[in-house]
């Protein structure tokens, strides 16, 4: 496990957020915070029903359902039930 990778999820959750691997998704819209294979994955999706297809890599159900590749990953329900779906990636680097 990467000690950085622990720090941020620990700092994260003293903000409100939840352990991704701890908690069972809402059926309602989350935003999430994932490392997986050294990028930062962060978007909005319906927690119990996320995006697309867990075998296609760079969907967000394969991000979101493949907790044996992430690193850490976090999630809050989002605060405007209405917001845009999606995801964005990006180099993580800390």
């Amino acid at each position: 496990m990467d000690y950085k990778a622990t720090q941020w999820r620990k700092a994260l959750e003293r903000r409100g957020w939840k352990r991704l691997d701890k908690y069972r998704l809402p059926n309602e819209l989350i935003e999430f915070h994932i490392i997986h294979k050294g990028r930062l994955y962060s978007g909005r999706c319906i927690g119990a029903h996320p995006i697309g297809d867990t075998t296609q890599p760079g969907s967000i159900a394969y991000v979101i359902g493949r907790r044996d590749l992430m690193t850490e990953g976090v999630w809050r329900r989002a605060m405007n039930q209405q917001g845009e779906l999606g995801m964005i990636e990006r180099r993580w680097s800390q």
